[in-house]
């Protein structure tokens, strides 16, 4: 973290006002601005504010206020923030200027159509508004002297956010301001520019690849993959659905410009008494109560990778919460990609990195005989072995920080079990078990993703090593006792599973993975095999039993079942075999 008194290089994608909480002191109103690397949080100090229609308004009493819905948009003209969900009242946060002499930024709303609407959350509020019928409605409003500063500025500095809108239609939108859409022109001009001003000198050019969701399309969200894509110099089909995307956005802004009065300017200005940057570098974003299974309302925090927090950010609604995250995990995710790519640059192809992320584990402190809590670590998926960055230990920027890596499991050794719902330890969903036989501190270790999509591109790049790892092992062999013969078991990714006598190196009997009818083991050091005298299909035909006693057995189940799923997945999938 850097606090920092000058402008800013590299171009801000995102930004919006929200709300700063350290856990202790009063919540404080704050600028949150997203780059490409960086997430900055700037505090405000208002010196100087007037209202849109550059008049102070001297009276604090409640007043009573009937607004008509625009002709054109179908809007009553007004954008508001807070609600009962977020510990602040209902603030008029922008107006159109049609409305100037009618509502001031700072207005409280204290009822709609006579409906007081104190307990109310924020998307309750925006629902009332659209289902109220007619051409008009009924406020009784009140000003806040302590909000209207922040807002007023907010009005004037924060870019468009379509959700905190009012509008009656899916299709209609509150007029924005002359300064807006200024503002948005320019951005576009940057758009154009930026591959060129953000290329690093003597660096890689690194390709992303990202996908456009088929889910809610939020305008701010395409903004920012359009911009990425940009900067680095994806393929000609992702251009080109930026470039019809651009198009859509530039008729829409100068089908709005018309109706906005370019000699409408806010005279406020602001100045930041401090800020503070964030590197987004093998960062995470978590919405959990630090150490617990509680999630926090319409709220999340950062961590960096140099152990600093953010404090807790909280904004309007969760749809918005959740647009922030996807955002802020978006930068995350393709830092760490460019980075990994660099580090594979140094590394043999066998030990290539596959994936990396942070992720949550639930530990018990038994000697301390205190609850459950759940702490940060790190996980990557590196050639044939699993790194786990526990214990503080910081995540690998150079090959040399692997040596450090003291949790080192290899893949063909570890049993991965999703956990069902009702088998769930606490209130912390999409979580699994990491079975491990070879570490005598902790051999089940019960981790924990937030989100589904996280929980399956996990499980994707797992079942991706799982099967490098054992087409590059291709066999195992274990010590064991066989009818009273010292002997050794074979597990083979091609021939199956072979006995053979160590003295005399005579194959025994050998079965393939489709002759194995059952197994199951006595928990301490005998497994019992069950197979099929043939491996052609048939129901009356004998089977044959074979105890083998191991001293390794939990190794050697967790190698068998590896094996199996990977033939498995090449039965199911034509692609691997």
């Amino acid at each position: 973290m850097h606090d920092r008194h000058q402008s800013y290089p590299i171009e801000v994608l995102f930004e919006d006002h929200v709300t700063l909480s350290d856990g202790r002191s009063k919540p404080h109103l704050v600028l949150l601005q997203l780059t490409s690397e960086t997430l900055i949080i700037r505090r405000l100090k208002i010196t100087q504010v007037s209202s849109i229609n550059n008049k102070q308004v001297q009276t604090i009493i409640p007043r009573n206020v009937t607004l008509k819905r625009h002709p054109t948009t179908h809007s009553f003209g007004f954008s508001i923030k807070g609600g009962s969900d977020t510990g602040f009242p209902v603030i008029i946060s922008r107006v159109v200027y049609t409305n100037a002499h009618l509502l001031h930024v700072g207005d409280a709303i204290l009822s709609i159509n006579s409906e007081n609407i104190s307990t109310l959350t924020h998307d309750e509020v925006i629902q009332k508004l659209r289902d109220t019928s007619g051409d008009q409605v009924n406020l009784i409003v009140k000003y806040m002297n302590d909000m209207a500063p922040y807002l007023s500025s907010a009005s004037a500095t924060a870019r468009s956010s379509f959700s905190s809108l009012i509008p009656m239609t899916q299709t209609s939108y509150t007029l924005p301001t002359s300064h807006s859409v200024r503002l948005r022109r320019q951005q576009n001009r940057m758009s154009a520019e930026y591959p060129s001003r953000y290329h690093r000198p003597g660096k890689q050019e690194q390709r992303l690849s990202l996908m456009l969701s088929d889910q809610r399309k939020d305008t701010d969200e395409y903004e920012l993959l359009s911009r990425l894509l940009l900067c680095e110099n994806e393929n000609e089909r992702c251009r080109h659905q930026l470039e019809t995307f651009a198009k859509e956005q530039q008729q829409q802004t100068d089908s709005i410009t018309t109706l906005v009065d370019e000699d409408d300017e806010d005279n406020s200005t602001v100045d930041y008494v401090s800020v503070h940057e964030y590197s987004l570098l093998y960062a995470y974003v978590t919405q959990y109560i630090t150490g617990t299974d509680k999630l926090r309302t319409n709220s999340f925090q950062l961590h960096t990778l140099d152990g600093s927090q953010s404090g807790i950010i909280i904004i309007d609604t969760s749809a918005q919460q959740h647009l922030w995250i996807s955002r802020i995990n978006t930068i995350i995710h393709n830092l760490s990609a460019r980075t990994i790519t660099e580090l594979n640059q140094s590394l043999l192809s066998s030990e290539q990195v596959l994936y990396a992320t942070w992720i949550h584990e639930r530990v018990i402190n038994i000697n301390q005989n205190r609850l459950p809590e759940w702490k940060p670590v790190f996980i990557v998926m590196k050639g044939s072995d699993l790194y786990i960055f526990d214990d503080n230990k910081p995540p690998p920027i150079c090959s040399y920080d692997f040596i450090c890596c003291s949790r080192i499991y290899p893949i063909v050794e570890i049993l991965i079990e999703v956990t069902p719902s009702k088998y769930l330890h606490d209130d912390r969903q999409y979580c699994f078990t990491l079975t491990v036989s070879n570490d005598l501190i902790a051999k089940c270790r019960y981790f924990n993703f937030e989100t589904k999509n996280g929980l399956d591109e996990f499980l994707s790049n797992w079942q991706r090593s799982l099967y490098m790892s054992v087409y590059s092992v291709k066999n195992r062999a274990f010590g064991c006792m066989y009818q009273g013969q010292i002997c050794r078991l074979v597990i083979d990714i091609n021939n199956g599973f072979e006995m053979y006598n160590n003295e005399t190196n005579v194959m025994l009997w050998s079965f393939t993975f489709e002759q194995l009818q059952s197994s199951s083991d006595n928990g301490r050091d005998k497994i019992y095999f069950e197979f099929k005298r043939s491996s052609l299909p048939n129901e009356n035909e004998s089977t044959i039993k074979i105890e083998v006693q191991c001293q390794h057995l939990r190794i050697l189940i967790h190698v068998i079942n590896a094996f199996l799923t990977i033939k498995l997945i090449g039965k199911r999938d034509n692609t691997i075999d």
